[in-house]
């Protein structure tokens, strides 16, 4: 007799991140294949889609350096002891 387990469907983009703006939304996502995709809501960003350079735009620059100073500062170890 073969057992048989079902997999559970992987959505297609995992959700990593989202930067909400005064008027607009970006998403960072994370592909089925583990690459990192950024999305954003303005028109800027929907114009480049059929482009072939990686999408690009103001929103997803604040978003991304956003994103990289709460990384930096979640993971900074602070020593309690003073140095001599």
């Amino acid at each position: 007799m073969a057992i048989r387990f079902r997999r559970r469907p992987r959505p297609p983009n995992e959700v990593l991140g989202v930067y909400s703006f005064p008027s607009r939304t970006v998403r960072v996502l994370k592909t089925e294949d583990d690459h990192i995709l950024w999305t954003c809501d303005c028109d800027k960003f929907r114009r480049q889609a059929d482009q072939r350079e990686p999408l690009w735009c103001k929103h997803i620059a604040k978003a991304a350096a956003r994103r990289s100073l709460e990384r930096l500062t979640r993971r900074v170890a602070v020593s309690r002891t003073p140095e001599r």
